[in-house]
């Protein structure tokens, strides 16, 4: 799977960083996908804990669905979430605001 590379790049990053500064507190679940929109692996980024771990969670504050080769090239700045959510590549659901807080996020990474 091609984004595991960045998940792991993300776990790293979580692992080094000060809870005391971290303005996203949600739990999102990750469905990635392949290009035929079949379920490869559900990934749990849970910001409250300062964890990523595969599987799922009935509580997680959004749950976004998005192809393996998609989240890699997010993940490589090859292209936006937003351009993928313009284009219904994305699929989003749950609390908005935590939704907001962590595009924000991709959106920071993108302009580094």
């Amino acid at each position: 799977m091609k984004s595991e590379q960045i998940i792991e790049k993300i776990r790293n990053k979580l692992k080094d960083s000060n809870p005391e500064r971290r303005t996203v507190l949600s739990v999102f679940q990750f469905n990635i996908t392949d290009a035929n929109g079949e379920l490869i692996k559900s990934v749990v980024f849970d910001f409250k804990d300062l964890n990523i771990y595969d599987g799922t969670m009935d509580s997680a504050d959004a749950e976004i669905t998005i192809t393996d080769d998609d989240f890699y090239m997010v993940g490589t700045k090859e292209m936006t979430f937003d351009s993928l959510l313009a284009e219904n590549k994305a699929l989003v659901k749950g609390d908005t605001t935590a939704i907001d807080k962590i595009l924000a996020k991709f959106r920071s990474a993108e302009e580094k």
